[in-house]
């Protein structure tokens, strides 16, 4: 399945009208806002995921069911993919989980503009995803501004360390550090976690992606010192994703 961020941009771009018609048609937010912080030895984030770039469809499960399973297994925050070209999900998705769980709620889409984060607000997240690859130096300022000021989150993505003085501009709360090179569709543990270990200790690291086993996370989190892991594809392919989570979670 081709990927790429620029192509990623110019569909989302092509996508505007309709996210401002949701706008127009969800005008309030039904849940409250839940606070994203975390102060467990080891925080999940679990994440409902259909479908991805380089797997094609995971699985095909109820989104709202997926993540009470994950909320009573002990994940400390929910993502939810909303884009619908290589992840199969959606908006609805996201209004779905956040009326069912009492966690804080991510969500995971590739934002170009702010009616994207008014939609996630007005959807019940508490959180938004801002990939720093995908914008332009004045963009990313422009989106985590405007994330604050509608009391969202913003959690800025990053893959390398060449990523990390740009980002340390906006003196982010949180830096979350993609282990896969979204431009290559390649895991590179060595790239990741040398921008994890060169996050400053004032900002809270998060290490997403191809934590696939308890193993992994204990030697990341030995590493690099990351305690807060976002969990997706490995939790959707689970036979029993509770039991895992929970191995995950209990890893010292």
């Amino acid at each position: 399945m081709q990927f790429s961020l620029a192509l990623m941009k110019q569909k989302k771009l092509e996508e505007k009208q309709l996210i401002i018609s949701l706008c127009k048609e969800h005008t309030m937010r039904k849940r409250p806002m839940y606070d994203w912080s975390f102060n467990s030895k080891i925080a999940i984030i679990a994440e409902v995921k259909k479908a991805s770039p380089s797997k094609g469809i995971i699985k095909i499960v109820d989104p709202a069911e997926q993540a009470v399973r994950y909320q009573q297994a002990g994940a400390k925050a929910i993502s939810v993919l909303t884009d619908s070209h290589y992840f199969g999900g959606s908006f609805d998705d996201l209004c779905l989980v956040a009326n069912v769980v009492t966690l804080p709620v991510l969500c995971k889409e590739f934002i170009c503009y702010p009616e994207q984060i008014d939609a996630a607000y007005l959807c019940g997240a508490d959180s938004v995803l801002l990939i720093n690859a995908m914008l332009t130096v004045s963009e990313l300022q422009m989106l985590y501004d405007y994330a604050i000021a509608k009391h969202l989150t913003p959690l800025i993505e990053i893959h390398a360390l060449s990523e990390l003085d740009t980002v340390l501009t906006l003196k982010p709360q949180y830096i979350m550090v993609n282990m896969r090179n979204l431009n290559t569709m390649e895991i590179d543990y060595k790239t990741g976690t040398e921008a994890l270990q060169a996050i400053p200790s004032s900002v809270i690291k998060i290490c997403a992606s191809s934590i696939d086993s308890p193993h992994l996370l204990r030697h990341i989190k030995e590493k690099t010192g990351a305690t807060i892991f976002l969990v997706g594809t490995a939790l959707m392919q689970a036979e029993n994703p509770q039991t895992f989570l929970q191995e995950l979670s209990n890893v010292c």
